[in-house]
């Protein structure tokens, strides 16, 4: 109880114990599971000294005359922070401290002393431990080196001995997929003996001792692909060589591969000016349906308070992603589940992406802003409509895309007005005005947005 209850003469407690306990068809937030319950029936009133902070009561009952410094600079800061005549003055005091800048933390690993000593246990039973066993890399693999403790920093540098060229390959064979998406070993998640064969084993043998001789340079082997004739090839090909070699494990033409979910958001929220670039701070929530963090969609009912200023427009990266319910945009994607890691991702095509892309929230929060770039936008309507055309794919377009494009424009212009307005009222975006423009003309220029953000052009990498 916040107060102790008081009673007099003969007096009867009944107590009613309620646990509420999560699980399906529960409240996963309401995991109030007893541990201990405690009664405590006393004739007078507690010590005062039990409400104090550890801290304070240890500083308090030390000697006057035997307490440190930091002791007395404790008592007297409780006491002023408790004393309701200095209100005022600590209210001050909170404000000022609040603007000292905060140091940013790093985790350290230090070793220890004393090696921890493990033994194997019987049939993995830890109350039956037999013989001491040692940190040691496989047999059939070159040894630890001879002298080095058998630690986790020894055997980081074991990894990436020039006689483990494991490591190497594995990195050159992400970073080639990650250009052309496929790596030169297909199963980039498997390099063992049911891994499939890699397309060019020179090659990503080359590049592996490329990089250990580089000092492991990263940039050194991404400026070595990109300079490449084999990346900077075009990626259109004839109907029969596509027949031929489908996944261009022959390198006969350059990738051409859609970018990854994160990227998706990304390039919708950058061509529409309403991405927030802003670095680091805390995960976002952007709008998503309410009912999928709700019984019975979710296990159990999850916050999801959806942002209303210029964080709702950060990079995908920021979104936060609950395991058993993620990010319904980033799915339709692709996007792996966070409960493991993902070394190659799955890259499919669906009509349910198109339907994402076109009337997905912040999808028409970004075709609405831009609109606003296009109406804002000097020039004539087809110099206007050829540069967010140029937004959007990163080409000029050519005299039949722009007349395309127009004829969606005029078409829109037409746009039954309530029907303009409930789409401002809707998807109107939280950060940019659009006050100024007449509702047809919005409507009009959304409906080329929206066109834009679609095409299969926009999210892909050629």
């Amino acid at each position: 109880m916040p107060e102790p209850f008081k009673g007099g003469g003969t007096t009867h407690f009944n107590f009613t114990l309620g646990q509420n306990h999560g699980g399906f068809n529960s409240d996963d937030t309401q995991t109030y599971n007893l541990g201990r319950v405690r009664v405590s029936v006393a004739a007078t009133l507690p010590n005062a000294l039990d409400n104090l902070p550890p801290l304070v009561r240890e500083a308090l009952e030390a000697p006057a005359g035997k307490r440190t410094s930091e002791q007395s600079a404790r008592l007297f800061a409780h006491w002023r922070e408790s004393n309701p005549s200095f209100a005022t003055e600590t209210g001050e005091i909170e404000k000022l401290y609040a603007q000292v800048p905060q140091p940013t933390w790093a985790l350290v690993a230090a070793a220890t002393r004393h090696e921890r000593e493990t033994r194997l246990f019987e049939r993995g039973e830890q109350t039956h431990p037999k013989h001491v066993v040692k940190p040691h890399v496989p047999a059939f693999l070159h040894p630890l080196p001879p002298g080095d403790p058998e630690s986790r920093l020894t055997f980081a540098k074991w990894l990436v001995d020039p006689k483990s060229p494991t490591a190497a390959r594995r990195k050159v064979n992400s970073i080639w997929q990650a250009y052309f998406g496929i790596g030169l070993l297909e199963t980039s998640e498997d390099f063992g003996h049911q891994a499939a064969r890699p397309s060019h084993p020179e090659l990503l043998d080359w590049l592996a001792v490329e990089f250990m001789e580089s000092g492991w340079d990263m940039k050194h082997i991404h400026r070595l692909i990109t300079q490449s004739a084999t990346y900077r090839q075009a990626s259109p090909a004839s109907p029969a060589l596509r027949e031929m070699d489908p996944k261009n494990r022959l390198l006969a033409r350059g990738a051409r591969i859609r970018v990854p979910a994160e990227t998706v958001r990304d390039i919708q929220l950058a061509t529409s000016g309403l991405l927030d670039g802003k670095m680091g701070g805390r995960s976002v929530f952007p709008p998503a349906p309410g009912y999928l963090f709700q019984k019975p969609v979710s296990y159990g009912p999850k916050t999801w308070d959806v942002e209303s200023d210029s964080n709702r427009y950060r990079r995908a990266l920021y979104t936060f992603r609950f395991r058993s319910e993620p990010y319904p945009m980033l799915v339709a994607f692709d996007a792996p589940a966070g409960a493991v890691s993902c070394v190659r991702r799955n890259v499919s095509t669906t009509p349910m992406q198109a339907l994402v892309t076109l009337n997905e929230q912040v999808s028409m929060e970004a075709a609405l802003g831009l609109a606003h770039l296009v109406l804002t936008d000097s020039g004539t309507l087809e110099e206007r409509l050829s540069r967010a055309f140029v937004r959007c794919t990163s080409r000029v377009p050519d005299a039949e895309e722009i007349a395309a494009l127009k004829s969606v424009y005029e078409t829109s212009l037409n746009t039954d007005p309530t029907e303009a307005r409930l789409l401002l009222e809707h998807h109107k975006p939280v950060t940019i005005d659009l006050s100024a423009h007449p509702l047809p003309e919005i409507a009009a220029a959304t409906a080329v947005a929206r066109v834009l953000l679609n095409l299969d052009e926009t999210i892909t990498k050629n």
